[in-house]
Formats: structure tokens, C-alpha cells, sequence
């Protein structure tokens, strides 16, 4: 049996140093045995600028100003997070087919806050999320995830022996390594930003040298689903489930670190970017 022992999203430690309230892009839910955890894509600001991280209070000041607030991002992320957990609830059988029919399911949910909108990439942008979500049965998982947001299982040693995968990836070393060396590139140029989200996110066909360089985002797009990857996990040599969105990836980097945080989670309090972090324990 799983249980719980840690479930909590941090702000962007630079808003609690200047005692601002930020604007949430994240969301978790946790009911029982049934989690979620929801990473809102980041927004540009209102007039369709880039939104580079305060690091003074000045900036702080002007970013809480100039960005989307209510965040149509954070609004996408508690749709997921919401409704995952309550579909999965209502699961009639436990398996990837039915865990991959809920995730489409609260696409389509998403779809609906994008309804009739004029969309330029920038100021106007679809609202969507990456997340991950999971479902603890006896000693079987089964999960989902989309986007650079994880799932990892630990065994007694703390060692890795199931993961998520992180469907950015191939964007992004397709972007660094072969696209940035081709052609001029800035994210700090509207153009380039709107070129990504454009050309490359729900963008199946996007293929280079006959390999997949696009990422997905539910964004209610029914492109989406192609790059939702289900799991089944054999739980039994399993001590520990661990769900988090991308801001606690540092804490994730080794085995070191990995001790550290199943120790004393509380440590992702204490400094980094917006983060979620979700833990259960074999007991």
C-alpha cells in the first residue's frame, strides 16, 4: 500500500523574498491514490513581450503588472489537474487504454477556454498545459505524462527503475544543436517565439531527417493526444512514487540529491522556480 506523505507546489522564491503575491501557472490534486500534477505554459505579458525571470524587486514589481493575470495558463492546469482525478475516479476498469481515454477527455476540457479565440503566438496565445497523473492500484501504477513534467519510481536504494519520458526533448536538441546553427534565433524576438509555438508544438508531422523535433501541450487541440505516453508499472520492488513539475528537476539530478529530498522534501521550499512536488511511500 501507498500512501501520501508530501504533496505541495512552491512559488518562485524570488515573490516571497519581496512578500509579492506571484500569479500560479502550477496545480496539483491529490485524492488518496489518485494524483495530478498540472505546469501551465508560460505566458508572454499582455503587450506580447518575452517574460524572462524578475531577479530584483523592481522587476518583480513590473512583471506582476505587465503579465496575464488571472493566467489563462493556471486556469489550463487546474482544468487537468481537476478533472484527471475526477475521471479517473470514475473508472469502470483500471488500465493504459482507460488512462489515455481520461487524458483526451480533459483536452477536450481545455478546448473549451480556447473557443473563439484570436490567437498571434504572442500576446494571444493558446492557454495549455504539460502535466503528469497517475493512478496507484495494489501494487501497480498506472500514468500518463506529456511534456517535460515527471514521474519516477525508486526502489530501496533510491535508484530509478521507472521514469516518465520528457517529450521536449527532441525540440529542444533539434532547436540548440541543428536550428539555432542554421538561421538567426532570439527568443526575445516575437517572431521566433511565435515560430515555435507555431510550427512546432502539436505539431506531429514536424520531422527532421525523418524524426519527430515537435512537443505537446494540451491545449485542447486534438494534435495533442499524439504525444500523451501511458504507463503501466510493476510496483512491487517500489519504495517510493515521485510526480513533480520541471522546476524540481535540479533536486532530481543524482542520487545525492534524490536521498536528500525523500529525507527532507521540504528542502524544494527553500529556494528555485515555481515547483510542485508530489511523494507516496510504500507502508
Amino acid at each position: 500500500m501507498f500512501k501520501n506523505i508530501y504533496a505541495k507546489m512552491c512559488n518562485n522564491k524570488i515573490f516571497d523574498v519581496y512578500n509579492i503575491e506571484p500569479v500560479p501557472e502550477d496545480y496539483f490534486l491529490v485524492d488518496d491514490n489518485i494524483f495530478c500534477i498540472a505546469d501551465g505554459v508560460t505566458r508572454d505579458t499582455i503587450e506580447g513581450k518575452a517574460v524572462p525571470y524578475p531577479k530584483t524587486k523592481e522587476e518583480v514589481v513590473e512583471w506582476k503588472k505587465m503579465y496575464p493575470n488571472p493566467s489563462g495558463a493556471y486556469e489550463s492546469a487546474k482544468i487537468c489537474g481537476d478533472n484527471f482525478v475526477k475521471y479517473a475516479k470514475k473508472m469502470k476498469k483500471i488500465n493504459e487504454e482507460e488512462i489515455l481515454k481520461v487524458v483526451k477527455k480533459v483536452n477536450s476540457d481545455i478546448l473549451e477556454i480556447n473557443k473563439d479565440r484570436k490567437i498571434d503566438y504572442l500576446a494571444e496565445d493558446l492557454y495549455g498545459c504539460v502535466a503528469v497523473g497517475g493512478y496507484i492500484t495494489g501494487n501497480e501504477l498506472y500514468c500518463f505524462s506529456i511534456g517535460d513534467s515527471h514521474i519516477i519510481a525508486l526502489n530501496e536504494n533510491l535508484e530509478i527503475k521507472y521514469s516518465t519520458i520528457n517529450n521536449h526533448e527532441p525540440f529542444e536538441t533539434y532547436l540548440d544543436q541543428i536550428y539555432t546553427k542554421q538561421n538567426k534565433f532570439d527568443w526575445y524576438e516575437g517572431k521566433d517565439r511565435a515560430m515555435v509555438r507555431r510550427d512546432f508544438r502539436n505539431k506531429p508531422h514536424t520531422l527532421y531527417n525523418g524524426k519527430d523535433i515537435s512537443f505537446g501541450v494540451l491545449t485542447g487541440e486534438k494534435e495533442a493526444e499524439y504525444y500523451i505516453v501511458t504507463y503501466k508499472w510493476n510496483l512491487e520492488d517500489i519504495k517510493y512514487i515521485c510526480a513533480y513539475s520541471d522546476g524540481c528537476e535540479p533536486f532530481f539530478k543524482t542520487k545525492e540529491n534524490i536521498q536528500k529530498i525523500i529525507e527532507n522534501p521540504s528542502i524544494i521550499e527553500k529556494e528555485g522556480k515555481e515547483r510542485t512536488l508530489v511523494i507516496y511511500k510504500k507502508i
